[in-house]
């Protein structure tokens, strides 16, 4: 789903709700709430129906991408933290972010993203993107390079 159109439909949950998100946070601030509001929703309809809620809706590429962070879960055999950090670094939340979303230290949110980069084999946000991208489980045989080679 093209990211405007989602910024759409959220704008009209935000005037269903008023004050609600927006209070006095900045535009970049009411985008990240709207995405993990919009990823919190997605791991209730799948955990559901086993369908993306972006599959459900009409998008494609989020709904492949939701299925690309769980099979790298899978493949790669995180542990529950790991994926549930995973998730936020897919939606690119920082370690602070991170470590105020969860309630943990700092330290403790860079050295779950170290510890799960290591596992995917990439060295950046940007690897992990593109990993995400392009990762399909059926070709969990042969792990896709991290970053296109030109």
């Amino acid at each position: 789903m093209d990211e405007n159109k989602v910024l759409e439909r959220a704008a009209l949950l935000y005037g269903a709700i008023p004050g609600y998100l927006l209070g006095d946070k900045s535009k970049e601030e009411v985008a990240h709430l709207l995405v993990d509001l919009i990823d919190s929703l997605d791991d209730i309809e799948y955990s559901r129906s086993g369908t993306p809620l972006y599959d459900v809706i009409d998008g494609n590429l989020p709904g492949r991408r939701k299925k690309s962070i769980l099979a790298l879960e899978r493949r790669y055999d995180l542990t529950e933290r790991e994926a549930h950090i995973l998730r936020y670094l897919a939606n690119e939340r920082n370690p602070t972010y991170i470590a105020n979303a969860l309630g943990i230290a700092q330290a403790t949110a860079k050295a779950h993203k170290y510890s799960i980069f290591k596992k995917l084999g990439i060295h950046s946000s940007e690897e992990l993107r593109h990993l995400l991208e392009h990762y399909e489980e059926d070709d969990a045989e042969a792990a896709p390079s991290p970053v296109a080679q030109d």
